[in-house]
Formats: structure tokens, sequence, C-alpha cells
């Protein structure tokens, strides 16, 4: 039974991540806090995997309708209801709580459960230290200043984790992107789709054959930059 706050002042508003895409990769925390909330948020997706935790009303996110329903949550959590938000892949990373963090203000009082991220699987089932990698999302938007960052740290050597903009920067772009700030294109490179999911898969090709491909999935990309100088 969802639970209500109503003599205590406004409620919690929840963020969970609903992990990769695999039911078997939502944490049970995640599914625990679902199961508690009088109203449960989030893209279709998302809802799916907590099909049967969410007690509650249900309420499909938009990007269309997405202030009009963090208004409605914000009445909804002043009121004492327990409202919870669920964020694809980790909130923390390329998620909902940058979100909340811009609109609400640093301070709202927000819980955050974190979620298992694309990421995270990409690493593992590449077997990259994540934490010696650059990771870098490009799906708020391209701009210059990651432009610059990415080409960095490859001229670095460090391995590049990279979450492309399917429209606006896709891995042929960022490929071609790579090799003209000095990557060299015999460095492997990896377009990882649809991961934890039954049509998973993970391409391996030179960097220089990422152009010629055509990506219609979410993905993860990654790259073991080589210099020119160095092939």
């Amino acid at each position: 039974m969802w639970e209500s706050r109503a003599d205590r002042g406004m409620a919690k508003i929840h963020i969970v991540g609903a992990g990769p895409g695999s039911p078997d990769y939502v944490i049970p925390a995640a599914r625990k806090v679902v199961q508690k909330a009088a109203v449960v948020i989030g893209a279709e997706r998302a809802l799916n995997l907590f099909s049967e935790d969410i007690k509650g009303e249900k309420i499909v996110l938009t990007a269309r309708n997405f202030q009009e329903v963090l208004n409605k949550a914000i009445k909804l959590a002043e009121n004492g209801l327990e409202v919870t938000f669920i964020s694809t892949g980790d909130p923390c990373f390329s998620g909902l709580l940058k979100t909340f963090s811009r609109l609400l203000g640093e301070e709202a009082d927000i819980n955050v459960i974190p979620g298992i991220s694309s990421v995270q699987v990409c690493a593992a089932k590449l077997k990259i230290s994540w934490d010696e990698a650059a990771i870098i999302s490009f799906h708020e938007g391209v701009n210059e200043h990651k432009k610059r960052e990415l080409a960095q740290a490859g001229l670095a050597g460090k391995p590049l984790i990279i979450l492309p903009d399917l429209k606006t920067f896709p891995p042929r772009e960022i490929a071609r992107f790579l090799m003209g700030e000095g990557i060299a294109g015999e460095s492997l490179a990896y377009i990882c789709e649809n991961l934890t999911l039954d049509d998973e898969r993970i391409i391996q090709v030179p960097l220089e054959a990422v152009e010629s491909l055509d990506h219609k999935s979410l993905c993860v990309m990654v790259v073991k930059p080589l210099k020119r100088d160095e092939v």
C-alpha cells in the first residue's frame, strides 16, 4: 500500500534508476520504493519494467508533458503523497537528477536510488576499468566544449566511452570528428546496442569503418584511441 505523509508536510520526491533495459538489472531497492509510491511517473519503457510493483497511479512521462507532470508531482508531494519518478539507466548520469536539480534547486528534498547504467554494462562487457576512461554523454546536446573534451581525452590515450545522440552526433559523425582531430582510423571502436536485452549486439570495427555504419538503436560507443603517429 502506498504511503501518505500529509501530517508531516511535503513528502519526498523519489527518483529511481531503472537500469539498462532488462528487468534482471533492476535493483531491489528501486522496486521497494516504487511499491510504496502513491504515484509512479516515467517513460513507458521504464514503467513496463516495474509493472508488477506499481500499486498507485501511473503517469506516462513524455518530452511534451514533462513540465505539466512535474508541476503535478510537486503538488502531490506538497499534499503528503509519495511520488516516484523512474529514470532509465542511472538518474545521476544523463538521467533525471540533473533536470530536477536545475528546476527545483540542489537543496530540494529528493531521494535518489541509483541504477545500473548502460555505461557500466558496456565497461563490464569490454573489460574496461571505467575509472580510467573518459565518459562523455551527448544525450543532452552537442557543443564545442564537450567535443573538445572528447578529442583531448582521446589524444591523451584514454579509452572513450560515449553516449551518442543518434540525431545530431551519431557514431559515424563521432568517428569522423575524432579522426579529424588526429585519432588514427585503425583505433578499435565498439558499438554496443540494446545492452542486456535479447537483441543485444556489440560490433567491433576499426574507427574508420564506423563511418559506413548506420545505427537506429540506442547505443554506447567505445573507442580505444591510437594517435596517427603511433600507427
